[in-house]
């Protein structure tokens, strides 16, 4: 076997899965083939029943318009592979090929093809995640056939969905939190704040005074404000931080959970911090987190207003008169988000909110798996 044409042979996303057995049968099949640059290999419309994987070099695949002007389509590179349809019966080609540099590609006919995909069923899996990533591209652009392949590996991986959803209070976590539930299909939706009581029940005051305060005026609690001390945005910060670090005791056990149950869960509320997910482990998860916020402090302050008048029980004079507070802890999460590059959605819309959000989590399993192959596992 041709060490190096193997070893790129096995990058090659159709044949994921196969042994090393199974790839030199396969290899001996075909043949390797070396292309110049600026080289069309494949004409649309002409009658080929040709498949090529590419091993190395890069590719471009692209239409002209009735006005000869040309419209890319894609740019393959090493592990693509190209001419699916050519090997299912459908000879004619629908898009036109050129080698962007010195390219070297591994060639087979349908003839050869099809007693492989008799003999190798996960070549037939890969086949069909390939056409119905290439059928959305076609339709839907190149971003809706990555997101579309990359959702299909996590669902491959195995891996549970963490998502993340912090905010200060009043930013509607828990509605958006829901609509993603039904969306997502995830019955494990959880807020910090039910957690926070919880451990009240278990916790004394006396232990431990901030768990019981509210997260905006934990700070009155602190050894500073006790002797005297004036609360400004330090102090404010300090209590805040003392109470969500009592909470991440339990958030952490509800992820540890998740990722022992292989099941996907969304968390939200306050104590989720921008700076909360580094301490988690990425490789058991697909962690993803997120910070919603109010733009303005007009609409989080009606916000409250209409909450009272809807809900009295829940107490909305005390967040009118801690307003300045949670105005400050929010641009405290902001500046945290910029800084370690946790995505920011601002909800002034529930459905626009979402959507945001679903794009957020596609965009971090697109980065997640793009080097990783389509296997199912």
């Amino acid at each position: 076997m041709n060490s190096l044409a193997g070893s790129l042979l096995r990058e090659v996303r159709l044949f994921s899965g196969l042994s090393v057995e199974s790839l030199e049968s396969i290899l001996g099949l075909g043949a390797v083939r070396t292309l110049g640059a600026n080289t069309v290999f494949i004409e649309r419309g002409e009658a080929s029943s040709v498949l090529y994987c590419l091993l190395s070099g890069r590719v471009k695949i692209y239409r002209l318009d009735p006005g000869g002007e040309e419209r890319v389509l894609d740019i393959l590179g090493p592990g693509d592979h190209l001419g699916e349809l050519a090997l299912l019966g459908d000879s004619v080609r629908k898009a036109s090929a050129v080698t962007l540099e010195e390219t070297r590609v591994f060639v087979l006919s349908r003839r050869a093809f099809l007693p492989i995909l008799s003999k190798h069923p996960q070549i037939a899996f890969n086949l069909d995640n390939s056409l119905t990533w290439s059928a959305l591209e076609a339709d839907l652009g190149a971003g809706a056939g990555h997101g579309y392949r990359a959702w299909a590996q996590l669902r491959q991986s195995g891996l549970p969905l963490i998502l993340l959803i912090g905010g200060t209070t009043g930013t509607g976590k828990s509605t958006v939190a829901a609509e993603l539930g039904l969306r997502l299909d995830i019955g494990r939706t959880l807020s910090t704040d039910i957690l926070r009581e919880v451990m009240r029940l278990l916790i004394p005051e006396r232990l431990t005074p901030e768990l019981h305060a509210s997260t905006f005026e934990a700070w009155k609690v602190l050894p500073r404000a006790q002797e005297g001390g004036d609360m400004d945005n330090r102090s404010l910060i300090e209590g805040y931080r003392a109470q969500a670090a009592k909470v991440a005791v339990a958030i952490d056990g509800v992820i540890e959970r998740s990722i022992k149950e292989n099941s996907s869960t969304i968390i939200e509320g306050i104590h989720l911090s921008p700076a909360y997910h580094l301490g988690l482990p990425k490789s058991a998860a697909m962690v993803v987190p997120l910070l919603l916020t109010i733009p303005t402090r007009e609409v989080l302050e009606q916000h409250f207003i209409r909450r009272g008048h809807q809900a009295p029980s829940r107490g909305t004079s005390r967040y009118i008169d801690n307003f300045e507070n949670i105005w400050r802890l929010q641009d405290h999460f902001i500046a945290e988000a910029e800084r370690l590059a946790v995505p920011v959605v601002p909800n002034l819309h529930v459905d626009h909110s979402v959507s945001r959000v679903m794009e957020i989590i596609t965009d971090a399993l697109i980065k997640r798996f793009a080097q990783e192959p389509l296997v199912r596992p």
